[in-house]
């Protein structure tokens, strides 16, 4: 039985998690997206990266240090606002 393919959605916030993981162990770097989201290179179109990349700026959920980068990858850490926002879901706020 085939795995169900994750939502644009699903993924983005998964990519938020992660991207917060990254941040707690090396908070100076920005993080390529494509590396954080390897396990699931194969249900991510093209064009995923720079799509999530807006979808969190949008949001302000990245540092304004964040850029989408040439080869269709983006790289970033999560702003003060994105941190605010995972906290918030894990409170049930």
């Amino acid at each position: 039985m085939a795995a169900q393919i994750p939502t644009f959605d699903e993924l983005v916030d998964l990519l938020r998690v992660r991207l917060n993981t990254a941040d707690a162990l090396k908070p100076a770097d920005l993080h390529s997206f494509k590396e954080l989201m390897k396990d699931h290179e194969d249900v991510i179109a093209d064009g995923w990266y720079w799509d999530a990349f807006e979808e969190l700026e949008a949001l302000g959920h990245l540092d304004r240090n964040s850029a989408r980068l040439s080869g269709g990858d983006a790289d970033g850490r999560l702003s003060a606002d994105g941190r605010a926002y995972l906290r918030s879901i894990d409170d049930g706020v």
